[in-house]
């Protein structure tokens, strides 16, 4: 098993930011790619954002997920597949109170992106919108917008 990695099911790990139990980051695995299982529950899901240099690939287990990425807006249910290129602005989100958590893979490659989210476990409760897009700057990313509950709401009214 020298040539493998394996990580079993209960394992890999979780951060505070975000609802993704990283079962390999990028430092695992040579920068090659981050793989993430995450429960995305009601309401939950990040701001629209960019990621310079990865694509941030979805594969949905279960429930429905609504996906943006650039001006449309979708729902990918139980086995669909959707990848977003670099530099597209995206965000996700689980819609829909009555159906629970909606169990997604999340891959990203390469990958790094994990490093994001261990830096994130010493920022203080509501850090500054400066400390925010400074974090997401030094891993390659950038917010550019509100999350999905909060644009679609305002387009609802």
């Amino acid at each position: 098993m020298a040539d493998m990695l394996v990580v079993r099911s209960r394992e890999g790990q979780a951060y505070r930011l975000g609802n993704a139990l990283f079962k390999v980051g990028g430092s695992q695995t040579g920068g090659r790619f981050d793989f993430m299982v995450m429960d995305v529950e009601h309401r939950s899901g990040p701001p629209l954002h960019v990621h310079e240099a990865q694509d941030d690939t979805f594969y949905v287990l279960s429930g429905v997920l609504t996906l943006q990425a650039g001006d449309e807006v979708l729902e990918i249910g139980p086995g669909d597949f959707a990848t977003v290129p670099p530099g597209v602005a995206h965000t996700f989100d689980n819609l829909d109170a009555a159906q629970g958590p909606v169990r997604v893979v999340n891959i990203m490659t390469p990958g790094g992106y994990d490093e994001l989210f261990k830096e994130w476990e010493s920022v203080t409760a509501n850090p500054l919108a400066e400390e925010v897009v400074a974090i997401y700057a030094r891993h390659g990313a950038r917010p550019v917008g509100p999350p999905l509950r909060d644009h679609l709401d305002n387009s609802a009214g």
